[in-house]
């Protein structure tokens, strides 16, 4: 009879271990995979470092454009003959000039 009771109390033993050992390998996939594929995973944080490398050097860019435009800006401003080159290319002149144009003959 112990013997029969041994064995009974052997196979429960093993089987909840035989349980334990199962849920504890479903969680660790389950982390696993959480930790690759989920919302805050790798493959997330891959996707955010590459969309922040873009944003950076779209900003970089930005601010290069700035520089180029304040550098135009102060050109104007301490330039008179820059001044009067752009407004000549764009059709303006002093007071008492005339401006001819002639046809292209082709």
């Amino acid at each position: 009879m112990k013997n029969v009771r041994r064995k009974q109390v052997t196979e429960s033993r093993k089987k909840k271990r035989l349980i334990c050992v199962t849920c504890g390998i479903m969680v660790f996939i389950y982390l696993t995979l959480n930790m690759i594929a989920g919302d805050n995973g790798f493959m997330k944080y891959v996707k955010l470092t590459d969309v922040k490398n873009e944003l950076q050097r779209e900003t970089q860019f930005l601010r290069q454009q700035n520089e180029d435009t304040r550098s135009q800006i102060e050109a104007l401003r301490n330039d008179p003959a820059l001044v009067e080159e752009l407004a000549r290319e764009y059709g303006l002149t002093k007071e008492d000039e005339l401006i001819f144009k002639f046809k292209d003959e082709e």
